[in-house]
């Protein structure tokens, strides 16, 4: 499959039983929202939510908001054994991603603490000193890609710190994940030497924390004893898999998008400059509107669900952007509302499954709002170029071309952190 392929829409854009989150149309702004709405309305005519889809050997499309949290919580009925559709390109489960309880309770137990609103806190710091060095470093030139300059190294220095890995490696991290998640579709044979790759750095990086643990979580998992055993080399990789995809690609999108929105939505960039006490819940109504992930399901028994007969083996997807625009729980919910009260989305998902980082990912988009808008209030897209939208399980934008007004930097850092931002802006000017 070619990557023009993998973004090509399907013949009939507003059949459902079509419906490929992997090949969405995208509409003149660059996104599949139109193609969504459309999906959603005639499903919504059809009083109908859950649809069988032919696409990546077929699935149940859960479409409507109430019947995705219903699904959720009937763990017993849908696993998560299958977490992802299509499968990404790992020989090894997601560790708790890919569990079920009792297995998943306890391991999540291990790693819940230092991700609890009061855990993520120490990351604080750390977040706000990279957005202004990478500030520092493109706000000279007049013009960036804030996905590649602000969006993705941000969750992956931030992941690195979290397991005790050098962040200036981070956009080797990045290109990983890209490859687990979506390069497999694309070069399969490129993916599977770096997705290699990957693994022997893991195997390195286990042996290296066994024989001298520090205080990151990584360590902390590879010393820890469930049962009265610590986990093997499989399930460690299956925690090292974990901790970086999920730790660096919904983050990503999610900021990647919100700044693409902010260069477009001039009126509501400057409320939240002049706001910034709106911007708590400005992240938590990008979640709702941009929602990077789907969730999927292996049904482990025949049920009838909504009308629709499932037999064990199908594959459910729950379509959470298209549900968290369900306009029978949101108002007007293709309008973004910057102050949106209740804000029931699912973009992290709901139940015992709900996202591990859901309090990590709303921090670090949280701070880079409020420091990228204090020093670079004034940008917009550069329509002339404009962005791009990466689909998949995970979705947002991967380009977002801006232009502004060249200011002068802050501050001249030096050290490992000045490095690191170092390394993801030279990547990002050779790319």
């Amino acid at each position: 499959m070619t990557k023009d392929e993998l973004h090509s829409p399907p013949e009939d854009s507003v059949k459902i039983s079509q419906f490929d989150h992997v090949r969405p149309v995208i509409g003149a702004d660059g996104t599949p929202y139109g193609y969504y709405r459309a999906i959603r309305d005639l499903a919504l005519e059809q009083e109908q939510m859950v649809h069988w889809c032919e696409s990546n050997d077929g699935f149940w499309l859960v479409l409507g908001h109430k019947e995705c949290v219903e699904i959720a919580r009937l763990p017993e009925a849908f696993s998560n054994r299958e977490p992802t559709l299509p499968r990404y390109a790992t020989d090894e489960p997601f560790m708790i991603a890919a569990q079920d309880d009792p297995e998943h309770r306890i391991a999540r137990a291990l790693v819940n603490r230092p991700f609890n609103p009061v855990g993520v806190r120490q990351y604080e710091d750390s977040v706000r000193e990279n957005v202004n060095l990478l500030v520092d470093g493109i706000i000279a030139d007049g013009s960036a890609d804030l996905a590649k300059v602000i969006a993705k190294p941000i969750p992956a220095m931030v992941t690195a710190l979290i397991m005790g890995l050098p962040a200036e490696e981070g956009p080797k991290f990045s290109r990983w994940v890209a490859d687990v998640a979506e390069g497999h579709l694309i070069d399969p044979e490129a993916a599977a030497k770096n997705i290699a790759e990957m693994y022997a750095y893991f195997d390195e990086t286990v042996r290296r924390h066994r024989a001298n643990p520090g205080t990151d979580i990584l360590s902390y998992v590879i010393n820890a004893e469930v049962d009265g055993r610590t986990f093997n080399e499989k399930e460690l990789k299956g925690f090292c898999t974990l901790l970086m995809v999920g730790g660096i690609d919904n983050t990503y999108r999610l900021i990647a998008s919100m700044l693409c929105h902010l260069g477009r939505d001039h009126d509501l960039r400057r409320k939240l400059v002049n706001r910034p006490d709106l911007i708590p819940s400005s992240v938590q109504e990008f979640l709702r509107y941009y929602s990077p992930a789907c969730n999927s399901r292996l049904v482990t028994r025949d049920i009838e669900i909504h009308g629709v007969k499932m037999k064990a083996g199908d594959m459910v997807l729950n379509a959470n952007p298209i549900a968290n625009r369900d306009p029978r729980e949101f108002d007007r919910p293709d309008k973004f509302i910057v102050d949106r009260l209740p804000n029931n989305h699912l973009g992290l998902g709901i139940g015992v499954h709900r996202c591990l980082g859901a309090h990590l990912i709303t921090l670090e988009a949280k701070l880079v709002l409020e420091e990228f808008l204090r020093r670079m209030p004034e940008y917009e897209v550069d329509e002339d170029v404009g962005p791009t939208w990466a689909p998949g399980f995970i979705a947002g934008m991967s380009s977002v071309p801006v232009k502004f007004t060249p200011g002068k930097p802050a501050k001249n850092s030096e050290g490992r952190q000045r490095a690191a931002v170092q390394a993801w802006l030279d990547n990002a000017r050779s790319a």
